[in-house]
């Protein structure tokens, strides 16, 4: 089975959770509501307090000047309450969902029972992820474009050892480096080292979007109100296909959880498709 064919089957397997469990698309949009507003919050005051700087780095904005001092803890605080809320949300969609595949009922409010409980310890894994965001992001502006490179290589490998935090969370209550060693460890008891993936949500969604900018180019060519009325309905179905790309990648990484941590496969669920969700590096 190819990638894309893999990926298509995975997304409607999760999908079909989803349908049964509509309640759980509303958290991915809580999560973006309280997101905007937490940035909107911090950036307003420090646009208040460093207005300056502010002034010095659009005047520079094309010479590609160093961060300003006072813009790193900035930086920290936006990264560290985006990681606290968007971990939560995960942790509660998860949660929900781990219930559901396993046969129980849990609900909207069971879920964010068990992510309140775990808030000092989501805590901690955001101050842990943030700071790890800002050294990678001082990687870049140190090194220029081989700063980049660095830091995407170890975004990678970063991305790929906390892909289980969020149900580790959720199911085992542990600290941050607890969390991490948890998830990394997952994948290398059930696929191995030096692993790719073999199914790629981002590419299905991509396609997915493209009837948007289909819209949007006839709304165009029509023009006057045409053109009004294809951005907002592009506008419109792609914030819609956000909320559910969201929302069906939670539900995939708690089936996916259950998977490697129980060995069983979710009602609904290939497990061919588990087996090669990851595949070893040629």
């Amino acid at each position: 089975m190819g990638r894309i064919a893999r990926s298509w089957e995975l997304l409607t397997q999760s999908f079909a959770v989803l349908r049964s469990d509509k309640e759980l698309v509303f958290l991915p949009i809580f999560s973006a509501m309280f997101n905007i507003a937490a940035s909107v919050l911090i950036l307003g005051t420090a646009a208040l307090f460093f207005r300056p700087e502010l002034q010095y780095l659009w005047a520079t904005r094309t010479s590609r000047p160093a961060m300003p001092q006072p813009f790193w803890g900035v930086l920290f605080i936006l990264y560290l309450v985006n990681y606290f809320i968007a971990i939560f949300f995960n942790v509660v969609l998860v949660s929900i969902a781990a219930s559901r595949l396993a046969g129980g009922q849990a609900t909207m409010n069971d879920g964010l029972q068990i992510a309140w409980q775990r808030k000092g310890k989501i805590l901690q894994w955001a101050f842990m992820a943030a700071t790890v965001g800002i050294l990678l992001r001082a990687v870049e502006e140190r090194l220029g474009r081989l700063g980049r490179i660095i830091a995407g290589f170890i975004g990678i490998a970063w991305s790929l050892a906390t892909y289980f935090v969020a149900p580790v969370l959720a199911a085992e209550d542990v600290g941050p480096m607890e969390a991490l060693q948890r998830s990394a460890g997952i994948f290398r008891e059930t696929w191995g080292e030096e692993l790719t993936g073999g199914f790629s949500f981002g590419l299905i969604f991509f396609l997915l979007s493209i009837p948007g900018a289909f819209l949007m180019f006839a709304g165009f060519q029509q023009g006057g109100p045409a053109a009004i009325a294809g951005v907002a309905i592009a506008i419109l179905y792609w914030l819609m296909l956000s909320v559910v790309s969201s929302a069906v990648q939670g539900i995939f990484v708690a089936a996916l959880y259950r998977y490697a941590t129980t060995k069983q496969v979710p009602p609904g669920f290939s497990i061919d498709a588990f087996k090669n969700a990851w595949v070893p590096k040629r």
